[in-house]
């Protein structure tokens, strides 16, 4: 894996399109990814899928850095990707859900980020901690919430 490369995988006790779903509550990224506020445009018309634009705040109050993302892939309940278009952040990132049972899935997370080696050897294992622990959060979160204890997300596209 090259220095530009960030991978981690979490298996969840829950089904996969439960997962998925879950997943895919962009709003909701910001209970379990360290400090982190997200918004969508899913968030004003209830879809997602190709097109749909996240913008995530990372940080501590008014110091941190803006993530702009639009979803370029849709494949529920497996696969998304997104392209990351920031002023800072730039690069890919994609999810991917495997069935390991029916009712245990794995969660793969890669990002591909664009960024001067010096700063990616700075920033890497800091990145690749916070999100360890952030994705084990969401795979305790999800593992233990009931089957249907939530609104549905409604997800088109293709």
């Amino acid at each position: 894996m090259s220095l530009s490369e960030f991978r981690i995988s979490v298996e969840v006790k829950a089904p996969l399109a439960e997962v998925w779903t879950q997943l895919v509550d962009w709003k909701s990224q910001g209970e379990w990814m360290a400090l982190t506020k997200v918004h969508s445009s899913a968030d004003t018309n209830g879809l997602s899928g190709v097109g749909t634009e996240i913008h995530a705040f990372t940080g501590i109050g008014k110091i941190g850095i803006w993530d702009h993302m639009r979803v370029t892939t849709w494949q529920p309940p497996h696969f998304c990707a997104v392209d990351h278009y920031g002023r800072w952040i730039k690069g890919i990132g994609e999810f991917r859900l495997i069935a390991l049972t029916d009712s245990q899935t794995r969660f793969d997370w890669y990002e591909k980020i664009s960024a001067p080696s010096a700063l990616l050897a700075l920033i890497k294992p800091g990145i690749l901690i916070t999100v360890f622990f952030s994705l084990r959060k969401f795979s305790r979160t999800a593992s233990a919430r009931k089957p249907n204890s939530q609104e549905p997300c409604i997800v088109t596209g293709k």
